[in-house]
């Protein structure tokens, strides 16, 4: 028998729940499952206050050994100089030291430029990336003070001079969308394919009671983002109710705690009643939440691809959701939801509610049996989780040819 190959998977260390944390948790779990694979997830420090790091401002973290934070088959590493955002990506001579210990190097990110800290990896390296931070930041640092976002713009605009060679050093490139696609391709990659992540099908699906046309309305997501566009879907829905008074409750449910400026909008529309906000919702009340829904929003600006849409998809939801690069992929128009145009941004809630109401008013049932159906088959581990391990299959065994012998 084979023994169990060695996979590092690489990630961002994160203080709140993401979607590459669940990409990262469905791949560790998936491949561990098939009993083919070892797998360690090594998290990279992304915050400026990193404990794990040698950090300017703190002089007693100078002479720090090592950066490394060990527990088991998970590895927490800092960087030097953490304030400074373009450090985080840099190959730390530690880490390098310990990936070359493994057959393999599975980057989960959400840019590309992270491919830059495995640039000196002698094992293979594969790399599954959401988008670019030209996409998805502009809408988080909008809003933000005047000083933090100059900052931040700076840095962007520094690291995301790297993105093209953090994606030039892996050896495959599996990206979630046409929009990735067609950027890494542009610029040269020799080996990228479209290769999305999947969830677990048995565990994300319909409840014993079946569809729901009257449960409440559900959105899932990071609350405090910018990019959710959690403003608009309370207008959406706001829209609904002069509509149809009927209309279900919105529970809106996720990570982290939403602004105060969202909690204001819904006072402001008189919809305290009606609009329940949930925080750090535990996972299995997650699920309830899908299986007791009737119908799943996005309203975001901006999606690499959008697990919670998929996990409403595995529960047997309708989706309603603004058109992103990751919406594209998951809603397929009038067969299990439909797709809001982010333009003219002045009429996306009236169009949000429009959609809404007529997934409710439509055949309902056929519209979510579609969507577990368009699931099943794009998005459940047994579809999608060979795309990996092909990968890694093509590399190892192209590294295991022996050289060709000298003419």
């Amino acid at each position: 028998m084979r023994s169990p190959r060695r996979i590092a998977v690489v990630t961002h260390d994160c203080d709140v729940h993401t979607g590459v944390d669940s990409i990262t948790s469905w791949l560790r779990d998936g491949l561990t499952a098939t009993g083919d694979y070892d797998v360690h997830t090594h998290y990279l420090a992304t915050s400026s206050r990193d404990r794990r790091s040698r950090r300017l401002t703190v002089p007693s973290s100078w002479l720090r050994r090592s950066l490394r934070e060990r527990r088991g088959t998970e590895h927490r590493w800092g960087a030097n100089a953490v304030e400074f955002e373009p450090m985080r990506y840099r190959p730390r001579r530690e880490l390098t030291g310990a990936l070359a210990g493994y057959d393999l190097i599975q980057l989960v990110v959400g840019s590309p430029v992270w491919g830059v800290t495995t640039a000196n990896a002698r094992v293979p390296v594969v790399m599954q990336v959401a988008t670019r931070f030209g996409w998805e930041r502009p809408v988080q640092l909008a809003d933000q003070p005047v000083l933090p976002r100059t900052w931040r713009r700076a840095m962007t605009a520094l690291v995301s001079r790297h993105e093209a060679a953090g994606l030039l050093a892996v050896d495959t490139v599996l990206v979630e969308n046409e929009a990735m696609y067609g950027w890494a391709t542009s610029i040269g990659h020799p080996s990228v394919r479209k290769a999305m992540p999947g969830v677990d099908t048995d565990r994300f699906s319909p409840g014993p009671s079946g569809h729901r046309p009257t449960g409440h309305l559900l959105s899932v997501c990071r609350l405090s983002d910018p990019r959710k566009g959690l403003r608009r879907l309370v207008d959406a829905y706001a829209a609904m109710t002069r509509r149809r008074s009927s209309v279900p409750p919105l529970v809106i449910a996720g990570y982290t705690a939403p602004p105060d400026e969202l909690r204001g909008r819904v006072r402001e529309l008189g919809l305290d009643d009606r609009v329940v906000v949930r925080t750090d919702v535990p996972p299995d009340d997650l699920v309830e939440l899908y299986r007791g829904a009737s119908l799943f929003l996005q309203s975001s600006w901006e999606e690499g691809l959008g697990m919670s849409v998929i996990e409403a998809m595995a529960c047997g939801l309708p989706i309603v959701a603004t058109e992103t690069a990751g919406s594209r992929e998951t809603v397929a128009p009038g067969v299990n939801g439909w797709l809001v145009p982010q333009e003219p941004a002045t009429e996306v809630p009236l169009a949000l509610a429009e959609r809404a109401l007529q997934v409710l008013a439509d055949s309902y049932d056929s519209y979510c049996a579609r969507s577990r159906e368009r699931c099943l088959r794009l998005f459940s581990s047994d579809a999608v989780l060979r795309h990996f391990t092909d990968a890694y299959d093509e590399l190892l065994a192209a590294r295991a040819q022996p050289a060709s012998a000298p003419r």
